[in-house]
């Protein structure tokens, strides 16, 4: 499942992604303001660049940050 939802966003998303499309295409499971507090503590995304005052992230570098902190559960 967990390989799904992250084909799922490659699909979806651009090469380049602000916080802001993040927030939306995850359905606001992950908040631009949290993405935000993550870099401040150097616990964000790695691949950050800034573009016309914007954040954005390369998208195959979210996606690894994304799959790393996506926990499957397993019900036992």
């Amino acid at each position: 499942m967990k390989e799904q939802i992250i084909e799922s966003l490659r699909l979806s998303l651009p090469a380049l992604v602000t916080r802001q499309e993040i927030e939306r295409q995850t359905g606001k499971l992950i908040r631009a303001r949290h993405l935000a507090n993550l870099d401040v503590f150097g616990r964000g995304v790695d691949g950050k660049m800034k573009f016309k005052g914007k954040v954005v992230y390369e998208k195959e570098a979210f996606l690894r940050w994304f799959s790393k902190n996506l926990k499957e559960l397993n019900n036992e």
